[in-house]
């Protein structure tokens, strides 16, 4: 750790506008003091401009740095944000994505109790009001939604009373973190909870494993599971968070076909054949139960600690 600096949250980015406005008037309003956090902002947009636009928006101070990786994929821009931190805690978030005022406080007090978990989600709750709400070119205010509803940054100051009319819905992936966690019978995939956004780890335990997975590129569908995955070889152990942060997602079309097809380039990367059935799984094609009695325990198969090089 340098200097006062305890949290470092890793914020990778392309090609958002708005949205990306609001993820860092969030981040402004945290209660954990302003000296004791940083944000390094990483722009992975092949084409440069849209950050400078959004920090010149910016109403409130924050502490923020930047970088710039050009389009070499969500992997590749948050491990160059890992490098790039001061903090010994890395918070992983998302850049459409809201951190309510205590977020990073709740992050850094559960990794400070002498039993803690090596990985920390916190509770991510998606906006649905604005899922085919598309990213404004140029950049504008607010979003507007379903039904006229919108958020604008006034609005990030107020989150708790703002939310019941945003459409408030967990996400199938945030559920089955709750299950997975929750349960004993699902303690061998308790690596799904390390959802991409709101999950924290000691920079140690990162790079004891690698960092994400450089290899698949631009590919969408799982590179935050997929470091999991190793995390649990290592014997990394998993906590979710009751402090929530809200998403303002993005509807995708390919989402179907992009899951089974970066998990089969799992499979083969691990050598592992039972790993593809993630892919189907995440897709909705396949119950956690059934996912569970097909993997076993996948991570057996891999080296502990060590990213797929």
């Amino acid at each position: 750790m340098t200097g006062d600096v305890s949290v470092s949250v890793v914020v990778p980015t392309r090609d958002r506008t708005t949205r990306l406005l609001l993820t860092l008037t969030a981040l402004a309003h945290q209660t954990l003091d302003r000296e004791r956090f940083e944000v390094v902002l990483v722009d992975d947009a092949p084409d440069p401009g849209a950050v400078e636009q959004v920090l010149s928006a910016l109403a409130r101070e924050l502490p923020i740095r930047t970088a710039a990786t050009g389009g070499r994929g969500a992997a590749r821009a948050r491990n160059t944000g890992a490098r790039l931190a001061r903090g010994e805690l890395l918070l992983f978030l998302d850049d459409d994505t809201l951190a309510t005022p205590g977020l990073l406080a709740a992050h850094l007090a559960a990794h400070e109790r002498p039993d803690a978990a090596a990985v920390v989600h916190g509770a991510v709750t998606d906006l649905s009001a604005f899922a085919l709400t598309p990213e404004p070119r140029p950049l504008r205010a607010g979003l507007t939604g379903a039904r006229g509803r919108t958020i604008e940054p006034g609005t990030v100051a107020d989150l708790a009373a703002a939310v019941p009319l945003l459409g408030p819905r967990r996400s199938f992936i945030e559920r089955t973190a709750r299950k997975v966690t929750g349960s004993p019978e699902y303690a061998g995939l308790r690596w799904l909870s390390c959802i991409g956004t709101s999950t924290s780890v000691r920079r140690t335990v990162f790079e004891r494993v690698g960092g994400f997975d450089e290899h698949y590129g631009e590919l969408w569908g799982g590179e935050d599971l997929e470091l999991g995955l190793r995390l649990a070889a290592s014997g990394a152990t998993f906590e979710l968070l009751d402090e929530t942060a809200y998403h303002l997602p993005t509807a995708r079309r390919d989402t179907g076909d992009l899951l089974p097809r970066f998990w089969r380039q799992v499979a083969d990367r691990h050598g592992d054949p039972r790993l593809a059935d993630v892919g189907p799984f995440l897709a909705g094609r396949l119950s956690l139960d059934e996912l569970a009695e097909r993997l076993g325990h996948p991570h057996d198969a891999l080296v502990p600690g060590t990213a797929a090089s």
